[in-house]
C-alpha cells in the first residue's frame, strides 16, 4: 500500500518503509493492519492492537473495564 484514502494516516511502518497499519483519526473504530498479530502474541505492537480492540468494543457496548 503506497497511497492512502482521504482521512487515513499511517499508524505503523515496517523497517523497509512499507505501511503496516493505517487508521482514520476521525473514526476511532477503524484500524487496519497488514500483518498477522496472532503470530506474535508477545510483541508490543500486538498487545497494543488487542488492547485497542477490546477498549473499542467495550466503548461501543457502553461497558467499562472490570
Amino acid at each position: 500500500m503506497r497511497v492512502l484514502a482521504p482521512g487515513y494516516v499511517t499508524a505503523a511502518l515496517a523497517d523497509d518503509g512499507t505501511i503496516e497499519a493505517i487508521e482514520n483519526p476521525g473514526r476511532q473504530e477503524i484500524l487496519a493492519v497488514q500483518w498477522h498479530p496472532e503470530r506474535t502474541p508477545d510483541s508490543r505492537a500486538t498487545r497494543r492492537l488487542f488492547q485497542w480492540f477490546v477498549k473499542t468494543c467495550r466503548e461501543a457496548r457502553g461497558t467499562k473495564k472490570r
